[in-house]
């Protein structure tokens, strides 16, 4: 039998990943709990598993050792842990963006309009990139905006009629689509927090080095700005989710199971994935979710998504497969 290498590893890692990606949408609607619970419990788990579990998510303020922005001794007095710190801080608001409006989303139109206008990331990316990053995308790259525009007005205007898990389809794919433009952004900070900071220094971006006394390993992890974001969410919804009432069990295990796998296991397996697979192969993989998702909605809840919904998400699949392929090929 061969031996499994780091690569097949983290392949299988991301597989796996966006296997439990998907059943988030099927998840949020299976339980009676209004989309501001669900998302502030899902949270509370997440947070909770992401912080006690693994020491790197305590390290909001970047460097070794260090165990978040209160405990980080000195982090104040630190040029670059400062950047750090606010660009966890950044991210990791974005990165809440992303979670509560999926769930919003989610309550309000299909499965499959949620996750194909999240899908839509990669075009808020391209677009914001110059202006946040100081990074102008290919012109090869550029040509596929048109594409994703196309994707995601077809998924947009699908014409989903509104049903019992899509009472308000209209509504929830213009939370789709912000949730699309929050998870490019958190994108574009979990860019900005692990590119080499000598490209940061050049850039003017937070989490750079500022003087060369400072080591390049002060820039936040990205399960930090994870662990963040969920923290974020839970001191957000935590107004709004009275009055919890009565709550079965069939709830309690459903939120608990999006905290604790579609949420922080899932992305522990991102992050580790992404240490040994270039970008593109990991975004590859990762249209596992969007494949899926669609049908776990289809199998449990009977909806029916517009064709012109479906060939949006197909477009868009496209459009990322495209996008990847050139750029694997640009890194080469």
């Amino acid at each position: 039998m061969a031996m499994r290498t780091p690569r097949s590893n983290a392949a299988l890692q991301a597989v796996v990943a966006g296997l439990l990606f998907s059943t988030g949408g099927a998840a949020v609607k299976a339980t009676e709990l209004d989309a501001w619970q669900v998302a502030g419990m899902r949270s509370v788990v997440a947070a909770a598993v992401l912080l006690l579990a693994i020491p790197a998510a305590r390290q909001w303020a970047g460097g070794p050792g260090r165990t978040g922005a209160v405990a980080a001794s000195g982090w104040w007095r630190h040029p670059a842990r400062r950047r750090a710190l606010l660009l966890t801080l950044g991210t990791g608001f974005c990165y809440c963006m992303t979670l509560v409006l999926f769930v919003h989303a989610n309550k309000r139109t299909t499965a499959a309009e949620t996750i194909f206008l999240q899908s839509t990331a990669p075009l808020f990316v391209l677009l914001l990139s110059p202006l946040l990053l100081r990074e102008r995308p290919s012109g090869r790259q550029l040509l596929f905006v048109p594409l994703f525009g196309a994707g995601l007005a077809m998924a947009f205007f699908g014409g989903a009629d509104a049903a019992t898990t899509a009472p308000d389809p209209r509504t929830g794919n213009v939370l789709a689509t912000l949730c699309g433009l929050a998870y490019g952004l958190t994108l574009i900070g979990l860019r900005a927090a692990g590119r080499p900071a000598a490209a940061a220094r050049s850039a003017g971006a937070p989490g750079g080095v500022s003087s060369a006394g400072d080591s390049s390993a002060i820039r936040p992890p990205g399960i930090a700005a994870a662990a963040c974001g969920n923290v974020i969410v839970c001191l957000a919804c935590l107004p709004v989710m009275a009055p919890i009432r009565s709550i079965g069990a069939g709830d309690l295990l459903v939120v608990a199971c999006l905290g604790l796998f579609q949420v922080a296991f899932a992305y522990v397996l991102v992050t580790r994935a992404a240490r040994f697979l270039q970008a593109p192969v990991l975004a590859l993989l990762l249209l596992l979710e969007p494949a899926l998702s669609p049908f776990w909605a289809m199998w449990f809840h009977g909806e029916q998504p517009h064709l012109l919904t479906w060939l949006g998400g197909g477009v868009v699949a496209l459009a990322t497969v495209l996008l990847a392929t050139v750029v694997r090929s640009a890194d080469r």
